[in-house]
């Protein structure tokens, strides 16, 4: 049977961390670990984790805070799995979803296997948060073979040999790094297989101020992320101060449209949010400078 090693990066993760490593400890695969890397949180993180009584599970704690790229390239060189599946500490899983992983990279001509992301959410505000992060994630939607643009790191498996392929995460990205990596497999032919019906559930910002910020912080690493490293459509990053505040309206307009454009295909109500993702679109747009 295929090993598998599970890794799962934690910072400030006290609310969501439980229920992760529960629902990923009761899986019914018969050959998995489990690594979680505490990038230097300052809540209850390590005490619910230590709470865990598996040996399955391995547990590791960074001496600073270095951001998920780094903290997930310290899982995969601690892990002895041939298949790595990445997870947030802020999802939970199914009891198939290891075996599920593994069989696709058996059944599929695919190096890398990403799947659906069901957002978990109270209020409006979590609903567009859900749907700015995942359109490119989205459940039930169709499968297919990407050929541009990425997948998140979240619900996403890759087998072992890729990393001595095209390297590690880029741990000078705090966002984006998922876009990044995914650049570079393309580059390099990676076949990357998304599976739609291969979903897991994430816990979404269902405060209007942690959405907005949360948009702001991705507009800041654009420039780090698609710009200097030459990912796709970089081209439409503006390229000085002025530019950036003439292009943030209709950068903003423009991301609404495409990432509503994405989802309305599937969930034709995300027409009805529109004001609210314009709003957070505008925040990202607008925090990009060079």
């Amino acid at each position: 049977m295929i090993k598998a090693s599970v890794i799962i990066p934690a910072f400030n993760a006290e609310r969501t961390i439980y229920k992760c490593l529960e629902s990923v400890l009761n899986n019914d695969y018969g050959s998995f670990e489990v690594i979680v890397v505490n990038d230097n949180s300052n809540d209850n993180t390590q005490d619910t984790i230590k709470g865990f009584v598996d040996n399955r599970l391995r547990i590791f704690t960074e001496k600073t805070n270095s951001g998920p790229a780094f903290v997930r390239n310290r899982g995969i060189r601690e892990s002895i799995g041939e298949i790595l599946l990445l997870l947030d500490a802020d999802s939970f899983v199914e009891k198939d979803w290891i075996g599920r992983h593994v069989k696709l990279h058996k059944d599929m001509d695919a190096d890398i296997i990403g799947g659906g992301i069901e957002g978990v959410h109270n209020t409006i505000y979590g609903k567009c948060d859900a749907i700015c992060n995942w359109w490119t994630s989205i459940p039930y939607s169709r499968n297919y073979y990407l050929k541009k643009l990425h997948l998140p790191t979240n619900n996403m498996s890759i087998k072992r040999e890729i990393f001595n392929k095209i390297g590690y995460f880029d741990e000078g990205l705090r966002f984006g790094e998922d876009a990044e990596f995914c650049y570079r497999a393309l580059k390099k032919q990676v076949k990357i297989y998304f599976r739609c019906d291969l979903v897991i559930s994430h816990y979404e910002r269902d405060n209007l101020n942690e959405f907005l910020a949360h948009q702001r912080r991705k507009g800041e690493q654009v420039i780090a992320m698609r710009k200097k490293r030459k990912l796709d459509f970089h081209y439409l990053i503006p390229k000085s101060h002025l530019l950036a505040y003439l292009y943030a309206l209709p950068l903003s307009i423009l991301l609404t449209l495409f990432i509503t454009a994405k989802w309305t295909k599937y969930r034709g109500s995300v027409i009805l949010y529109f004001p609210i993702i314009f709003i957070g679109k505008l925040m990202h747009a607008s925090a990009i400078k060079n």
